[in-house]
């Protein structure tokens, strides 16, 4: 008997015709025996209609008052999808994060799951329901109604699959699983069918729009069995594994290219106030670089600099949030975005570097780094297109890459 994790996003569960659908599609493969938890997002669109619904009421609304309002989204999708599901002949019940246990901590807006305690659900699925969760939410510790941040749907349904000790934990989106690079922008992006969790969250972490990297986190540290799929087709997906079939050993590769566009850089000056304040963050951030300062020490100053990188989406939100704890903002740079190569080995691999720079020698690259497993590039967001076409091409679209080499075994 299988416990069935299923999260339907946004464009998935679209319009009444996209929810009937997934009833059928439910319908279709149901085995009698299974016990089906299905997760679900707002409608497309919804929850920005919603966002920008607070902003016309207020400048700056109350993040507490913005995740009662927020959550409404997921409450209509999982009412609507419990009812189609009835109409196929299902016994169903839906919750919302907090009647489904998800106890969270209390920063509004991007608030982590601390337990879980989903007895409700227990109870109906041995009663043989199918359970519709709504994603995205939870109560904190004092029973106030939190949301996950953006993605957090992902992230509720990975969460629930690990406390339920699911067999399986089948994220649905709009694409047929992990491709090499955005099939959006990329002619013929290869398609992943398996990918190990350390690479995907590489990729979810540099802008890859689908797993949300929380959700990643979750399904490594407790080794959920995951696919990413379609619900628009019947394509087997994405599987998440921590062992690769390659026969290929030390051949170093890129794997995948991420990238993420309409990013804006705001320059701290590092103090004891900003390191305060800077405890007390609750907003989501893209990425942060520390300047230690001692060329600045070397010239008579006394501290360094942070570089944080948000989405332009919340700059107004951060804006104020600083400004109202009194950090000084010391430069706003806008108009950013980051390639993000992916492959086990590359960032130690010099060669990676010389050929990307080669490669991009006339997209005006800001700033080059590398983490574990990734080699990352800042540049102006009207490159950011074609700096990942141009990668492509050269890293992946070929049949081999153009600087690996066998290596033999001793």
């Amino acid at each position: 008997m299988a416990i069935i994790i299923k999260k339907f996003g946004g464009t998935s569960v679209g319009s009444i015709e996209r929810i009937r659908a997934i009833a059928q599609r439910i319908a279709l493969s149901h085995r009698e025996g299974d016990r089906i938890v299905i997760v679900v997002s707002a409608m497309a669109k919804t929850t920005d209609e919603l966002f920008a619904l607070a902003f016309q009421v207020s400048d700056h609304p109350s993040r507490r008052e913005l995740d009662m309002l927020l959550t409404a989204g997921e409450r209509i999708t999982m009412s609507l999808l419990s009812l189609a599901l009835q109409e196929e002949g299902f016994s169903s019940i839906s919750f919302t994060g907090s009647q489904s246990g998800i106890i969270t901590d209390g920063k509004h807006g991007n608030a982590r799951i601390l337990r879980i305690n989903a007895f409700r659900i227990n109870e109906e699925l041995e009663k043989g329901k199918i359970v519709i969760v709504a994603g995205f939410q939870g109560v904190s510790t004092d029973k106030e109604i939190t949301t996950l941040g953006r993605g957090g749907s992902d992230t509720s349904a990975v969460a629930l699959a690990s406390y339920l000790n699911a067999d399986l934990c089948e994220i649905y989106t709009d694409v047929e699983g992990v491709y090499s690079a955005d099939p959006r922008i990329v002619k013929n992006p290869r398609f992943i069918p398996e990918i190990d969790y350390g690479q995907m969250l590489a990729l979810a972490y540099n802008g890859s729009k689908v797993l949300h990297p929380r959700a990643v986190e979750f399904a490594y540290q407790y080794q959920v069995p995951l696919v990413i799929r379609s619900s628009f087709s019947e394509a087997e997906g994405t599987l998440l594994t921590n062992r690769i079939k390659d026969n290929n050993m030390e051949d170093r590769k890129i794997t995948a290219i991420a990238h993420k566009d309409g990013i804006i850089c705001l320059t701290l000056k590092h103090t004891s106030l900003a390191s305060e304040v800077l405890s007390d963050w609750s907003f989501e951030i893209f990425k942060y670089r520390f300047n230690n300062g001692l060329q600045t020490r070397a010239n008579g100053g006394k501290d360094g600099s942070l570089n944080i990188y948000v989405e332009e989406k919340y700059l107004s939100e951060v804006l104020y949030f600083l400004s109202s704890r009194n950090v000084e903002v010391l430069n706003r740079r806008q108009g950013l975005g980051f390639v993000v190569l992916t492959g086990i080995g590359i960032n130690l691999d010099l060669g990676f570097l010389a050929k990307t720079l080669e490669l991009t020698q006339e997209l005006d690259i800001i700033e080059i780094n590398h983490s574990e497993h990734t080699i990352e590039l800042l540049l102006p967001q009207t490159s950011v297109h074609t700096c990942v076409n141009i990668l492509h091409d050269a890293f992946i679209s070929v049949p081999k890459n153009p600087i690996s080499q066998d290596k033999e075994i001793q």
